[in-house]
């Protein structure tokens, strides 16, 4: 049997996940709204439904994840924290972002996607929905 190094990957910075609680992390698509700007470390996202069109205009056909904003309706729920910078601008810009989906991060590094503080019901959102700031 042989046996040897298949390769060697570094995560460089600050990342959002904390080792509290143990994450979850998934690659969660970005919408074509998010893939307008950089999205920090501790950015809180938000899952938004995507419609058909014509005769589906009223079906969601797709899902796809985007900043939280601090004037979105109480309706917009924080679903995840991006836990890696991730670059969507550019000719080869990412099409998902690294985002703790359950489990701890850091209460410091959380912001809405127009860099303001979370409220306190955001903050009581997010650990409805299994993200615990520490």
């Amino acid at each position: 049997m042989n046996e040897g190094f298949l390769g060697k990957h570094t995560l460089s910075g600050e990342r959002a996940a904390t080792g509290d609680h143990p994450v979850v992390l998934h690659h969660l698509p970005l919408s074509a709204k998010a893939k307008a700007a950089v999205i920090p470390v501790g950015t809180v996202m938000k899952r938004v439904d995507i419609k058909g069109e014509e005769d589906e205009s009223d079906t969601v056909v797709d899902v796809a994840w985007e900043p939280l904003l601090s004037t979105d309706a109480a309706t917009a729920l924080p679903v995840a924290v991006v836990d890696t910078p991730c670059d969507p601008t550019g000719e080869n810009g990412e099409t998902s972002a690294l985002c703790v989906v359950h489990g701890g991060v850091k209460n410091r590094l959380l912001t809405t996607g127009d860099s303001k503080a979370l409220t306190a019901v955001q903050m009581a959102q997010l650990v409805e929905h299994g993200i615990f700031p520490a």
